[in-house]
Formats: structure tokens, sequence, C-alpha cells
């Protein structure tokens, strides 16, 4: 470590007032007089020179001048901090402000501090542990100086605090980062205090509890460029260590073992430094520039530790293997929870394991605002009490292109990403996983308040819930729109492919769907069946039980509806029970279904379309399996409009005076623009990039 000093000596140069008294002083009112000059406010100035290491700004050679927009507290006789700022900048600058005119001495601190204070002749302030970089210089109203005005109101100040340079030279890396620790953990920073009617005032520790041990240059750093760090005075028995920190949080360290002493006015000359090899922190995880770099199960712990975590912005900088690791959910509830941004960075999180009494996940909650996104979970084992997810048990937040396979879930409320989605999840994938439930099982949210868009669940994936009533569906266990917040409860162009789904209420896409709009969405190859004694589960290939909701421009395909051996109510190639006159069935076809099992109950039946429909059927069509007859687009009391029966190859019905649906989430559908009409004899196709308006 290169431990040269620059020896600086000050200069006390007596620059006489010009102003006259009288300047001082503007005019008040007759109350005001009466009030007592020596309490009242006045206009006043006060002249400072460069005589002492103010540091406002360093030019060449060590050259020291004001800067226009300098600020100083200046203590009056009565104790009153009062900010004294000048236009001006150069050697010399006049100072000037409102304060008390009072006999007894006045006092200065540069910078200002408006919670500087003053007891006898004891200055406290702060000297900040997270200063800015700035190329040949400190920032500006940074270096703590004090100073004592002569009867001519001169200020006299004396630097306080030490200096510690380096010269940066590093080409192939970008530098964010910068931190000088002594060697024993001495403080550098923080709450302050000096004598400012000492011959040589110097600043010392004023709080031991909150004393800063590292200090931090952060922001933008330039190679071939000298930077400064402003420090307390002390001895440094053990040396110091400066750590540079890149844009991803890689760490290069500089250490010495040689005592290095921190002198008050003076500057230690750490040399240049050229980091070569950087290395992973040592905690696993780094703050640089607001963000916490993560690179290890450690990392997330060391962030997890952190004050400021949970509205936090985090990014992984690398795969994280959590075998071993039993981890707490971060948040309890939507909230107590996670409210900052989680970027996954593309990187993977393996064997995650978490096991809790309520909401539990990687995220116990996530609360108003959050973001977790680009993150991938595999061979996660998660279970809980109440909502569970693998990314978040419960969410008020969006969760965006987050993956999860090879995993099992179990909870009340279980999705493979969150147990309960009260905003958005938006691009997410699951493969290969297992979800169970007792009362709402999904493929990517157990139950659903808000909007839930092109997401899939595919491989083998198993989503089941058990109990009496109880719901399953590829996507969500079960949606609906939240009062008033008419994007709630929005299915859009989700898939599920090659997935089992059982329960009580099952579906392809959605146990149940109640006030909610599903809409382009596919299910294909899937098997849905229960596994309970419930002789109303209601099974359909995309909704289970379309309770007053919206199911369109949806088709299910190649998939088998029941198993040998069970009794359900009703069955259907798209929705296994469509409720009420508020539920729509619009624009879908199913095409090789396979119903499997039997149904029984006064609202009963198997349908190409709906099992048992109430509610409307419109636009739709059916093609039933090679061989397979006798069964019909729907059975029940519902309307059937502009649907073309099975055999039937007039499909120009599909389009031809079909009323538009305003869906439960505002959007208005087309009939006309959902069918694609191929060459006669061929059959229709949804058109998959037409969204509602």
């Amino acid at each position: 470590m290169n431990g040269n000093y620059m020896k600086r000596k000050f200069l006390f140069i007596h620059l006489l007032c010009l102003v006259c008294l009288s300047t001082l002083f503007v005019s008040c009112s007759e109350d005001e007089q009466q009030a007592g000059p020596s309490q009242e406010k006045v206009w006043m100035s006060f002249s400072a020179g460069a005589n002492a290491m103010t540091f406002s700004i360093l030019t060449e050679g060590n050259k020291i001048l004001w800067e226009a927009g300098d600020a100083i507290s200046l203590f009056d006789p009565t104790g009153q901090n009062n900010e004294f700022t000048t236009a001006q900048g150069g050697a010399a600058v006049t100072f000037t402000g409102k304060a008390t005119e009072a006999d007894g001495n006045y006092y200065a601190l540069y910078p200002y501090d408006k919670d500087a204070t003053i007891s006898g002749t004891q200055i406290s302030t702060t000297l900040p542990g997270v200063q800015e970089p700035r190329a040949g210089s400190f920032a500006q109203g940074l270096n703590p100086s004090v100073a004592v005005a002569d009867a001519n109101r001169n200020l006299y100040f004396r630097n306080v605090c030490a200096v510690v340079k380096f010269t940066l030279d590093s080409e192939s890396e970008v530098i964010r980062s910068v931190r000088l620790s002594g060697n024993n953990g001495e403080a550098l920073a923080g709450p302050v205090k000096a004598d400012v009617a000492a011959s040589d005032p110097v600043a010392v520790t004023a709080d031991n509890a909150n004393a800063v041990k590292e200090i931090e240059l952060a922001g933008e750093f330039t190679t071939g460029n000298t930077y400064y760090i402003i420090a307390l005075p002390g001895t440094l028995s053990n040396g110091l260590t400066l750590k540079l920190y890149n844009d991803k949080g890689m760490m290069f360290q500089r250490k010495g073992s040689s005592k290095a002493t921190l002198t008050a006015g003076r500057v230690l000359n750490l040399g240049t430094i050229k980091p070569t090899s950087f290395q992973v922190p040592a905690c696993g995880a780094v703050k640089i520039d607001g963000v916490y770099h993560i690179y290890n199960a450690e990392g997330l712990e060391c962030w997890r530790a952190q004050s400021d975590c949970l509205n936090s912005k985090a990014v992984l900088e690398a795969d994280i293997d959590m075998n071993g690791v039993t981890w707490t959910p971060l948040g309890s509830d939507m909230q107590n929870g996670f409210a900052g941004d989680f970027n996954g960075n593309g990187k993977t999180i393996s064997n995650l394991t978490v096991s809790n009494d309520a909401n539990a996940g990687f995220f116990g909650g996530l609360s108003a605002g959050a973001k977790v996104h680009d993150v991938t979970f595999t061979n996660a084992n998660v279970s809980g009490k109440t909502y569970v997810g693998t990314v978040a048990g419960t969410s008020l937040g969006i969760i965006e292109n987050c993956k999860v396979n090879n995993s099992e879930i179990t909870g009340q409320y279980a999705g493979a990403i969150t147990g309960n989605n009260s905003v958005q999840v938006n691009k997410c994938l699951v493969s290969d996983t297992k979800v169970s439930a007792s009362t709402a099982a999904g493929g990517i949210a157990g139950t659903s308040h808000g909007k839930v868009e092109y997401c899939s669940v595919t491989g083998n994936s198993i989503i089941s819930s058990s109990e009496r009533n109880s719901r399953a569906g590829g996507i969500v266990g079960q949606t609906t729109e939240e009062g008033g917040i008419t994007t709630s409860g929005r299915l859009l162009k989700c898939a599920t492919d090659g997935i089992m789904v059982s329960g009580s209420m099952a579906g392809g896409i959605a146990g149940e769907n109640g006030f909610g709009t599903i809409a382009q969405c596919v299910a294909n190859n899937i098997k849905v069946t229960h596994n309970s004694t419930d002789k109303s589960a209601r099974l359909g290939g995309v909704v289970g039980y379309n309770s007053r909701g919206d199911v369109v421009a949806c088709y299910s395909a190649f998939s088998t509806v029941g198993t040998d051996g069970i009794v359900s109510e009703s069955m259907g190639g798209i929705v296994g029970y469509n409720y009420t006159s508020k539920a729509y069935i619009y624009g879908c076809y199913s095409t090789h279904i396979t119903f499997a099992g039997s149904v029984s109950g006064t609202e009963s039946g198997i349908g190409a379309i709906a099992g048992y429909s109430s509610g409307y059927v419109i636009s739709c069509y059916a093609i039933l399996p090679d061989g397979v007859s006798g069964i019909n687009l729907t059975t029940g009391q519902g309307t059937i409009k502009n649907c073309v029966q099975i055999g039937s190859n007039d499909f120009n019905t599909l389009i031809t005076g079909v009323q538009d649906l305003t869906a439960t989430d505002g959007t208005v559908w087309k009939a006309e623009n959902i069918w694609k009409l191929t060459q006669t004899g061929s059959y229709p196709e949804i058109q998959a990039e037409y969204i509602g308006e």
C-alpha cells in the first residue's frame, strides 16, 4: 500500500471587512424593533478566504477554491444554526444570510448541515458514509471545516477531516463503487464533532453505535482520473483495505497490513490502483448504485438480512443452488411483503425448500409495486397452510417471465407460480411440476383476482385438488373479477399441453371461472378428472365450472375428460357446467375429445362444447373422435345461437348475423374476427392474433 502523505500548510490570511456595518441590517417594522435586536434575524455578511483545505473544489496543483452555491452553517451567539450562501467562486468569497445580531462569538461549519448543532464550542455534524466521486476533486459540500469569526466578521476555516486519494487505472472493467475500511473496523464516518475553538480542531466520533466503518464512493468512475475520500482522522493500526466493485458486483481488493495514519487536513495517497482479477464479494451479495447483486445462497441470506431488503432492487448474477438451505419466505403477506424489484437476470435457483405455517414461497407475499421477473426455479419443494407458490405465496405485484420445472407445491391454495394472484402474472412457463391443494390448485395460480396472460403449463405436470367442491385448473384453480376492476379475472392467451388436472371442478385452463374472462386459451392432449366421491363434479376441456363468466375464442383438442369408473355431474369439451344466463361460451371449438365415466343428477350431461348449460353457447362447433356419435354440442336449458351442429359443414353460420360479445373485462369480441374460414370442406380456425377491443 502506498502510504505517501501530501503535507499541506494552512495560511491564515486576514481579510478586512469592506462592508459598512449599516449594510448588515434591513429595515424593521416598529413591532419588530420592539422585539429587540438581540432576538431578531437580520441580513449579515461574512468573508472567507481559501487559506484552509475547505475542499469545495480542488484545481491543478491542489489549489483550493470556493464554488458558487457553497453554503455554510453560521451559528450566532444564541446557538441558532443559520444557512449562509455565496453566489461567488474563487479564492475569497462573501457568505450572506440572516442571523441574530448579538454580543458573542459567531462560529461556522462548512458544509451547511441543517441538523448540525453547537454546544459551547463543540460543533456536531455528520460525515456521510456514502460519498459522490468527482474526478480530480471532491463532491461539493463534502469536506467538513470549522471557523471562528473575528471582530470584522472574517472566517478562517480549518479542515477537521482527513483525505485519502487514489488514481484509477481500469481499462477493462466498469467501476461503480469504491470502498475504504480499516482492517480493525475503525470508525471512518457518521456522526462527528469538533471543537471549533481548538488551535487544531479535529473531528472525532460522536456516536460509536452509529459510526460508519466503511466509506463508499458510489457512482461513475473514469480510468486515469484521481478520486478522493473524506474520512475521520485516526490511526488504522492494522492498515486499510480498498475494495473496487464492477457493474456486476464483482470485487477487487487491495489490502495493506502496515499501520496507516489519517491526519486532519492532510492527504494519504494510495497511488495508482489497477484492478486485475475480480471475485465474488465476501458475503455473496453487494449493493451497487442502489441494487443488490447476488451470487450464491449465502448472498441471498446476506440480502435478506439488510434493513431495506423488502423495498430493494436485487439482481441475480449467477445460478444459485439452495441445496441444504431451508428458506424462510421473504415478506409475510401482501401488506407486509416484498415491494421492490427482483431481477432473476435469466438465472436459475435450484433446490429451493420452503415449509411455512402460513403463506409460502420464495416470497411469502408481494406487496403493491413489487416486480419479480426473469428467474427460473427448478427442483423446488414448497409447502404451506394457506397460499403457496414457488415464486410467491400471495401477490399484489407483477410476476413476469418466470419458470418453474420439476417441482412440488402443496397448500390450501397452491400454484406453481403463486398461490394467489391479485394483480398480474405474465409470460410464465411451468413444466413437469406437481401442484396439490385442498381448496384450489393451478398450474400458474391457485386463485386469481388479477390478470394471467401468455402463460403455459406443459410436460408431465399434475394439478390436483382433493376436497369436495375443490377447484383445479391447468392455469388457475379459480379466477374471478374483483368488483369495479374490469381487467381483473382475465386469462388471456394461455395454454396447457400434456398435463393432468384433477378436482371436483376441473378444467384444462381453469377449475372455475366466476365473473372472469378466459380468452384465446388452448388445452391440448390433457386429461381432466376427479379423484373424489363428489358426484357433483364438473369437468371441462377448458373450464370445469363457468359461473357467470365468459369463455371466448378458446379450444380444446385431443384430450380426455373423465375417467372410467367415476361419476360426475357434467362433462364438456370446453366447459363442464355453463351456469346461469350470465355465462357465455363464445367463438370456441373442441376437437377429438374423449369422454370417460358417467354422469348423473338433475342437471347433468355430456356435451362436445358444454356438458350442461343454462347460459349461452354462441358461434361454436365441435368435431368428435373417429367412430364416436350420439354426443351433442350441449345439454340443458341454455340458449344456443349461431353454432354448427356436429356433422354439419355450414361454417358461415359461425359469423353470419352474430351479435358481438362484451365480456366481463370490457373487451368487445366479434365472431367474424375470431374465425378464419378456410376453403370448403376444411374446418374453421381461431385467428390467434385477434384480441377483443
